[in-house]
């Protein structure tokens, strides 16, 4: 029988981890009411999150767990902002939610789609780790977007110092990123179904 290593949850990568929910909760603190306190905070978990990943490879910390509690914190960061932005927000925070589910049955291999052949765009995506042009485009769109959204509803300096031209060119890229990375969450969410249908017995 095989136990738990508890020893897990100390990882280098997975401490990192704890300190970026502490931020979250308090920048959560902060969302309506000083948006540059809430940004500073969120932001540092946001830079925080480079980081865990390198402790992970330099102190050979990488565990399934730590893979799961990455996505995770990502998920709540974004929650956030989505569901406080915009009234339908919550929609595209339940859309990571699913599509998480349906990954991380894989364990950490998620990345690496499995079942039907990936479409062109989906491993365009996802190759080598999102570090393509294609990939850090489309993550831009999943993690930058509701940022520059929120920062746009709460920061009128924005609209003082920008061209109202650029502040369009700017939302129109970083949503064109999050179509993108949307096609591919809906390509892993029906897959996912279809493996659930095709295991049904009667």
């Amino acid at each position: 029988m095989e136990y738990p290593n508890y020893k897990i949850l100390y990882f280098a990568p997975n401490l990192i981890g704890y300190v970026r929910l502490m931020l979250l909760a308090a920048s959560w603190y902060y969302i309506t009411n000083n948006p540059i306190i809430f940004i500073t905070l969120y932001g540092t978990s946001a830079i925080l999150d480079a980081f865990d990943g390198i402790a992970a490879r330099y102190l050979n910390q990488t565990s399934a767990f730590g893979a799961w509690f990455d996505i995770v914190i990502d998920n709540i960061g974004r929650g956030i902002i989505w569901s406080y932005t915009f009234e339908w927000g919550y929609f595209v925070s339940v859309l990571e939610w699913l599509v998480f589910v349906c990954t991380h049955t894989h364990g950490p291999s998620w990345k690496k789609p499995v079942g039907d052949s990936p479409p062109f765009l989906v491993k365009a995506v996802m190759a080598n780790n999102f570090k393509t042009a294609i990939g850090v485009y489309t993550i831009s769109g999943l993690h930058v977007l509701p940022l520059w959204l929120y920062s746009l509803k709460m920061l009128a300096l924005i609209n003082q110092f920008l061209a109202s031209s650029l502040i369009t060119a700017i939302t129109i890229v970083l949503v064109s990123g999050r179509v993108t990375c949307s096609l591919v969450e809906f390509w892993f969410l029906w897959t996912h179904i279809k493996a659930l249908l095709t295991d049904f017995r009667i």
